[in-house]
């Protein structure tokens, strides 16, 4: 099949954002007098930030306030983010014709701050953040409206994630996701989602 849209996901998709995001939530939770092991960094770092506060026992009320506080410690580590080697060359071996774009749970300033740095970010036709739309993923809202704003139908389109939410948000449009391993391919293919946490 050839796909006339590929949307991306970013942390832990295109960027190894993982080390950052341990050091912000052991940071962040500190102000809440909470610890974060290895093991929750593990398990909630491929989640949306209101699936991991309940994780984590943060309260759905503390949401704006956690999610600030993030935001403005992530702002001094960016510097810590780095992409998966082979993104760029990926980007560079891609058809003209193909229109790519972001589908992410990053606000949108996390997301322009984070990601303007890279050139590839001149071919996504749409970017579509927590901010953009009402619900975030794992709904398939965030999906729809960027494929809706490059006039692509659900069927003709590739979503590219790392987690479960990304794989659920997939699933409710029967999209396919393709992960090869940590490495990225040109040629899609369908693979069942693993099941052991990668290693990043």
């Amino acid at each position: 099949m050839t796909y006339q849209a590929l949307m991306f996901d970013i942390d832990g998709t295109l960027t190894n954002s993982q080390p950052a995001y341990t050091t912000v939530m052991r940071e962040v939770l500190a102000t809440y007098g909470k610890p974060f092991s290895p093991a929750q960094a593990q398990k909630t770092f491929p989640m949306a930030a209101e699936q991991a506060m309940t994780e984590l026992g943060i309260a759905a009320s503390e949401f704006d306030h956690f999610q600030a506080q993030y935001e403005d410690v992530m702002a001094s580590h960016y510097d810590q983010i780095e992409l998966y080697p082979g993104i760029t060359s990926l980007f560079e071996q891609l058809p003209s014709e193909l229109r790519l774009g972001i589908v992410t749970s990053q606000r949108r300033n996390e997301l322009e701050s984070g990601m303007r740095s890279y050139p590839f970010m001149m071919r996504m036709a749409v970017t579509i953040s927590a901010d953009d739309t009402p619900k975030r993923k794992p709904d398939p809202l965030p999906l729809l409206t960027a494929l809706e704003k490059v006039n692509v139908a659900p069927q003709n389109a590739l979503f590219i994630g790392d987690s479960v939410s990304d794989e659920q948000t997939a699933q409710a449009l029967t999209l396919i996701l393709d992960w090869q391993s940590g490495e990225w391919t040109l040629t899609p293919t369908i693979k069942k989602w693993p099941t052991a946490s990668k290693n990043h």
